[in-house]
């Protein structure tokens, strides 16, 4: 089995959403036993913002305007896309930032995202063209947003949501610890119980 693990947080070793990532990878590991991991540290090294030289060179499969440094980042976007494709299962590691995701995992969606290449617009609507497969997000939340009266201010677990859908991905399992700067208490517990879930996959 082939694992494409994203973690996106800015904090490595203090980020909680990082050690719930890598709790959860020790867990399938244990579980499937012949696994492979791709790892993509998207806090530690964000993929480059998409421009208009590279995105004309997608659109239009045309390379020979792009300097090296474009030409390297366009096959950054193809090998991205590959390595999602190519995966059995993937787990996405997201805090959330300012209601909504870190700008590297942003980075991320804007590379995978791509009409032609991951889905395709028809008359019924936008068609996926990733196959479905199982996806988790590990979710890390300072406050409270999964009830109300926050929760109309999520931007993050139903962006990541949505998106995956727009490509074909819909099974997908959240993995979330919220609260965590409410206090020592809650964080504890929030950690605890998205272990406990781990624990229960």
């Amino acid at each position: 089995m082939k694992i494409l693990c994203l973690t996106s947080s800015i904090l490595n070793d203090f980020s909680v959403s990082n050690a719930l990532v890598k709790d959860l990878v020790d867990h399938l590991k244990a579980k499937y036993g012949d696994v492979s991991i791709i790892e993509k540290n998207l806090g530690e090294n964000p993929p480059a913002h998409l421009t208009l030289d590279i995105m004309t060179a997608i659109r239009t499969n045309d390379l020979s305007k792009l300097t090296k440094e474009q030409a390297n980042a366009y096959q950054q976007i193809l090998t991205a896309i590959e390595e999602l494709k190519s995966a059995d299962m993937v787990i996405i590691g997201s805090p959330m930032y300012n209601l909504s995701v870190s700008s590297g995992l942003k980075n991320w969606i804007d590379q995978i995202c791509q009409a032609g290449l991951t889905f395709k617009y028809t008359e019924k609507g936008p068609q996926g063209l990733v196959n479905n497969k199982p996806t988790f997000i590990v979710s890390s939340r300072g406050g409270i947003y999964s009830s109300a009266p926050y929760d109309v201010l999520d931007h993050q677990e139903p962006y990541l949501k949505s998106v995956l859908a727009l490509i074909g991905i819909t099974d997908v399992t959240v993995i979330r610890a919220e609260g965590t700067n409410i206090s020592p208490e809650m964080k504890e517990q929030a950690i605890a119980q998205a272990k406990q879930q781990i624990a229960a996959l």
